[in-house]
């Protein structure tokens, strides 16, 4: 009899620039320790950073040149130009019309939720749109996808502005190509503006959860793996504004396991020590700060990858051996 290979979902957090290091680095480590490459996984949610590395992902783009090309980027101009443009560096940010809510009748359906108001949602409508593009976040998904959706599961979510609901593109009936999703999911409320997708606005899936993991309940799966760059192992109470930072993801990404391995699905979770926190700093956008959280996010995710209950860690090990990686696609330029 043919041995079947374990079936593993992949769900890849928020996070800013920092994220998308953190990402890079950690499923490096993953795929070095294990020999699983994580896009043979059944399925991927991305969030956010982690839509526009999902999105590489199922472009068969592999872990390896997404290290090489972060690691180079210090050295490409072209490259940290486009970081610079992603993180909204040298655009003008307040003034003009930046101001009033990006949608005050969504604010005004949370408020009459009353006890069961939903905090990021209120946040998304009563932020100003952002001014920032997203047309930088969408390019690399639009290189390497064409305008049909992949064929293995690429789940990514996005919050509407209308109704505050959260779409995930790739599994709810809907036209759209993967760079508009991917920016839709990464436009962080305030800052970029709002993606309009069928007539309707989108801001970033991470104001419904940094990462979504609680999607997959109801799939057959062998092992969630899930990476959550906005949360952290153990909290540093000496440092107050990153523990406040970290702390709601951290309760957040705990609740949506425990819902996971309540419905029998076995999970991994590899988030931030206090290397990658401190590389990180406190603001997620800074481009200056993304070799220096890869570095520190593959030795992080080397030490947590030996400390994994070694159960979790075979299924992985079985994978790696079982399922074969694609062809490998340069990394969009």
């Amino acid at each position: 009899m043919t041995e079947q290979a374990p079936k593993i979902g992949l769900v890849l957090g928020a996070g800013g620039i920092a994220g998308y290091s953190f990402h890079a680095g950690t499923l490096s480590a993953i795929e070095e320790s294990t020999g699983w490459d994580p896009r043979t996984a059944e399925i991927i949610v991305g969030t956010s950073a982690g839509s526009s590395i999902a999105s590489i992902l199922r472009g068969n783009v592999s872990c390896g040149e997404l290290l090489d090309r972060i690691m180079s980027v210090t050295t490409d101009p072209v490259g940290m130009a486009r970081l610079r443009q992603v993180s909204g560096r040298g655009q003008r940010l307040l003034g003009g019309a930046w101001f009033g809510p990006a949608s005050p009748s969504l604010v005004a359906r949370e408020v009459m939720r009353g006890l069961r108001l939903r905090p990021l949602t209120v946040l998304a409508g009563a932020l100003p749109a952002g001014r920032v593009d997203t047309f930088a976040v969408g390019e690399q998904a639009s290189v390497v996808h064409d305008s049909h959706w992949p064929d293995k599961a690429l789940w990514i979510p996005a919050v509407s502005l209308k109704t505050g609901r959260l779409t995930v593109f790739g599994r709810d009936s809907m036209e759209v190509d993967v760079s508009s999703a991917v920016e839709a999911s990464c436009a962080i409320p305030g800052f970029y503006k709002p993606v309009v997708i069928n007539g309707q606005r989108y801001v970033d899936g991470g104001m419904r959860s940094a990462t979504n993991a609680a999607l997959l309940t109801e799939m057959n799966l062998d092992l969630v793996v899930v990476l959550s760059p906005m949360s952290m192992d153990n909290l540093q109470y000496s440092s107050p504004i990153k523990s406040a930072i970290r702390s709601f993801p951290r309760a957040q990404i705990r609740s949506e396991l425990r819902a996971l391995e309540k419905a029998g699905i076995p999970t991994m979770l590899l988030e931030p020590d206090s290397s990658v926190s401190e590389a990180a700093g406190v603001n997620p956008m800074d481009p200056t700060r993304v070799v220096s959280v890869l570095v520190a996010s593959s030795s992080s995710a080397a030490e947590s990858l030996d400390n994994q209950d070694d159960s979790l860690m075979g299924i992985l090990r079985k994978a790696g051996r079982l399922l074969e990686s694609p062809a490998d696609v340069p990394y969009p330029g």
